[in-house]
């Protein structure tokens, strides 16, 4: 999190961060090799629906060859319910969806990410 930060203004002006709301991104077909989706997807079920969820992951295995989407709970640190929905839909695409466990625990029980290859 400390080198982000100490990234982020010199990266914004050069235009490696880039803002942009899901569920539509401004990049083409396969423009990235990896998308990073940190406390948003998940964290806020109970204010954006699983409709929302499944297409911002699509859309985000639209522009990039691999997603990583972390953590997989709610507010309150419960799993989130789209976490399910997600993988169902994302295999039905034809990705391979998978739930890794990670060195890393912001949220007390948060230490698991969704991959999507």
């Amino acid at each position: 999190m400390e080198t982000f930060l100490d990234d982020y203004e010199d990266g914004k002006r050069e235009g490696r961060y880039v803002d942009a709301p899901l569920p539509v991104l401004p990049f083409g077909d396969r423009a990235f090799d990896l998308a990073l989706c940190s406390h948003f997807l998940f964290l806020y079920s109970r204010l954006v629906d699983e409709t929302f969820h499944v297409a911002a992951v699509r859309e985000l295995c639209r522009v990039a060859r691999e997603v990583r989407i972390f953590p997989l709970l709610a507010l309150g640190a419960e799993r989130s319910p789209h976490v399910d929905v997600v993988m169902e839909a994302t295999r039905r695409d034809g990705r391979d969806a998978s739930i890794v466990t990670v060195p890393y625990e912001f949220q007390r029980g948060g230490n698991q990410m969704m991959r999507i290859a």
